[in-house]
């Protein structure tokens, strides 16, 4: 009982310190206090903090304490491999193996002599990428060589790994991290990240547990010392391999009665496992080898082979990237590293010089060529798994401030783990505003936590941070990880922008207000208690309280008896002053030359769902735009008597629940004269169909392939051609502006992404050119 308070003690403290709410702060001195308040407290005393935060937007440091520390990264470091093969080699790069013979294919698809796999660091023969079995990885290797014919080789299978000059283990590796399947082998050749698992099964009580290999081909032994224990055991399971051994020692217990656990051990030699399991999937499929399955090395010369029989593509290297950072992958990004190494490496290079030292040598010259702190950049290897890698926060910010304006930002940026969704971050930070907005790189050793990347404060300003925590022993009631954690949510909870607020921001384009409104969507009796999504609450302090409205009005905007209006309502997971920037909304009005004002709403506060509140609310859009001209006479941009006169309302994303709502039941039909779905059909059809042939609107509808919005717009389409409806559907790259003015009822079908089919093409300005709106 005294185990069960105690625990029960430190869990409750645990989740009261986790539970307590960071206030936001609204300007970048109060962030800064608050990032210096959390880093200076007592239980840190011992620990070393290096941290930097900038605005991107800006420019501007909003806080730094030892940006120039050098700090352990852990694997922060696989930002630095992974930039410098995306610089060189552009997300399309494949990797490509040869499939070469030591003589030609005779008539019959003999080979007379031997058979060599050249490989080259092609991470990619994986299950755990690709989704399937052992055996499938070979397929390529099996189509190929059909394709071209081949039945027989009389000689060897030989696996040739000397285009990477180096040792199986990365410099500064510990002998620990070789019993690891962390620490797996480095080779040219590589199969499943060079590790497999060894599933061990209880038995009959008081028997030792059942243990194999899961994989065939490994060479790896096992010595069984676990017992099976009653079904109320504990379960442990403990599996050590000593240097240079193949027998795997198993230990521990498992109850009776229970599931199997799995033990990770490296593979050693693994271009041996690869060409042994290769010549045997060849084999079942018809392709008969009579010699022996072998690999040449390094230091060793390469095998004479002179015919090229195929080749082997790797996926781009787009997916590779991300197939190593998301999951913070340290073999995957010592084969990149090294193949881009070899692939720099300088005609007059010594033999002997490692492919990691050409690596390290190329890493050197794209930061030192692009003005980064190379010399702040002290690295053993790529994936930071040494110890002794070091780098400061200052050339962490650096490198993502780069990276963020490289042609290839979309891809490193989609690469980074995600807070809450994915990777090494998918259940950090859950159910606060930086859920699903930080993108950044973990890193974590014994005494070593990282995470560097980007946030996007409430303000909709872009942050670039790096925190790096050494030398931290955390006390019982607090998580390591936490401790960046909680700096990332104060990032993404503050509220300004270094670069002056909005109203000074657009004041180039017209006026902007932001105020309040009382009949805002939020807040609202539907959540009063918040709102839960996949078993996270989203308070209603939180995420249901804001009540902002903002109002634009452009420059040179002609005020008549009649003004007209541009309402928009942003998707999941935003807030009026990032969804203004992100879209652009302000600056394609204003290039659009309409005279009409732009309203935006503030919906659920950085929360994933589609319910608008009060807007959802029968006759609730009238009262909305009752309230907006009160808000414009008293600013003294409408006349006393002036009235509504055209409205449009537009939608992206999760901002389809008003927009469905206020074609049914918003009260203002004989107003609205255009809907716009920004990839936001994810209902209410019916309404929309209803809206346009009550009013005889113009409806248009943009859709993406996997914005989850395809299938009801094609069902939409379906509808109308049934019916005899007359309608138009487009490509978006050859939308033509005649098709868009002369039609009721256009789909538009496009290759963007989700989050772009309101600017990146200036969709958003198209439309309103395009629209029943008056130029100014």
């Amino acid at each position: 009982m005294k185990f069960f308070l105690s625990a029960l003690l430190v869990f409750c403290a645990a989740n009261v310190l986790r539970a307590q709410p960071t206030n936001a702060t609204h300007s970048a001195g109060q962030l800064a206090a608050q990032i210096d308040a959390h880093i200076s407290e007592p239980r840190f005393d011992a620990a070393l903090w290096g941290v930097k935060v900038v605005s991107l937007d800006s420019g501007e440091t909003i806080f730094e304490s030892h940006p120039d520390r050098l700090m352990s990264p852990a694997s922060n470091s696989k930002m630095y491999p992974a930039a410098l093969a995306l610089d060189h080699f552009g997300p399309d790069y494949h990797i490509v193996t040869p499939i070469l013979a030591t003589a030609r294919p005779d008539a019959d698809g003999t080979i007379h002599g031997d058979l060599v796999i050249a490989g080259r660091g092609d991470p990619s023969w994986n299950a755990k990428h690709a989704g399937t079995n052992f055996w499938d990885l070979f397929s390529p290797f099996v189509a190929s060589l059909k394709k071209s014919g081949i039945h027989h080789i009389t000689g060897d299978l030989i696996g040739d790994t000397t285009f990477f000059h180096s040792t199986p283990n990365g410099s500064g590796w510990t002998v620990d991290d070789l019993e690891d399947s962390d620490g797996a082998e480095i080779s040219a050749l590589t199969l499943a990240d060079n590790f497999t698992s060894i599933r061990v099964t209880p038995a009959q009580t008081g028997e030792p547990c059942r243990a194999e290999v899961v994989d065939p081909f490994t060479g790896l032994q096992i010595d069984n010392q676990t017992t099976t224990g009653t079904n109320k055991a504990p379960r442990q399971i403990v599996g050590r391999r000593f240097r240079g051994e193949k027998v795997v020692h198993l230990f521990g217990e498992l109850p009776a009665g229970g599931a199997p656990e799995f033990v990770e051990m490296p593979v050693l030699r693994p271009a041996e496992w690869f060409v042994t399991a290769l010549k045997s999937a060849l084999q079942e499929n018809g392709i008969t080898v009579d010699g022996t399955a072998r690999v040449v090395a390094w230091p060793s010369p390469s095998p004479v082979a002179t015919e090229t029989i195929a080749e082997i593509t790797s996926p781009p290297l787009s997916e590779m990237l991300a197939n190593f950072l998301k999951p913070s992958q340290n073999l995957e990004t010592d084969l990149i590293f090294e193949h881009t190494g070899e692939t720099l490496r300088p005609p007059d290079t010594r033999s002997w010089v490692t492919s990691e030292d050409c690596a390290l040598m190329a890493l050197h010259n794209f930061l030192a060529t692009n003005s980064l702190p190379a010399g702040d950049v002290h690295f053993d290897e790529g994936s930071g798994l040494s110890r002794n890698n070091l780098t400061t926060a200052n050339a962490s910010v650096a490198l993502l401030q780069f990276m963020a304006k490289h042609p290839a930002a979309q891809t490193w940026d989609t690469a980074l783990p995600i807070a809450g969704v994915d990777g090494t971050l998918r259940r950090r930070m859950k159910n606060t505003p930086a859920a699903g907005n930080v993108h950044g790189k973990t890193g974590t050793l014994r005494w070593v936590n990282a995470l560097s990347g980007y946030v996007t404060n409430a303000a909709g300003e872009k942050l670039v941070f790096s925190l790096m925590l050494n030398r931290y022993d955390s006390p019982p009631d607090r998580v390591r990880t936490a401790e960046l954690d909680d700096i990332a949510v104060m990032l993404a909870r503050s509220d300004f922008r270094s670069d002056g607020s909005l109203v000074k921001t657009y004041a180039p384009y017209g006026t902007l207000m932001v105020t309040q409104f009382v009949s805002a969507p939020f807040p609202h009796p539907d959540r009063a208690a918040g709102h839960k999504y996949h078993n996270d609450l989203y308070s209603a302090a939180e995420h249901y309280s804001n009540s902002d409205v903002a109002l634009f009005i452009p420059k040179n905007f002609r005020a008549t008896d009649k003004i007209d209006f541009v309402v928009h309502f942003h998707g999941w997971r935003h807030t009026v002053a990032s969804t203004l920037p992100e879209y652009k909304l302000i600056e394609q009005l204003s290039d659009s030359g309409k005279n009409a004002i732009l309203i935006v709403p503030q919906g659920p506060y950085n929360a994933p769902d589609s319910f608008d509140g009060k807007l959802c609310d029968t006759n609730g859009f009238a009262r909305f735009m009752a309230e907006a001209m009160d808000k414009l006479r008293a600013a003294g941009v409408a006349a006393a008597d002036a009235q509504v006169g055209r409205v449009i309302i537009s939608g992206h994303s999760g901002g389809y629940g008003a927009l469905m709502a206020i074609a049914d039941h918003g009260g203002m039909s004989d107003n609205i004269r255009e809907i716009w779905i920004f990839d936001a059909l994810y209902a209410g059809t019916e309404n929309f169909v209803a809206w346009q042939k009550n009013e005889n609107g113009r409806l248009l509808d943009i859709y993406t392939d996997h914005g989850g919005t395809k299938e009801d717009s094609e069902s939409m389409m379906a509808g109308y051609q049934t019916n005899g409806v007359s309608f138009v559907s487009l490509e978006d790259t050859n939308s033509a502006v005649a098709d868009l003015q002369k039609e009721k009822i256009v789909f538009i079908h496009t290759d963007l992404a989700h989050d772009e089919t309101v600017y990146r093409r200036k969709e958003f300005e198209e439309f309103l050119k395009t629209s029943c709106l008056q130029n100014k």
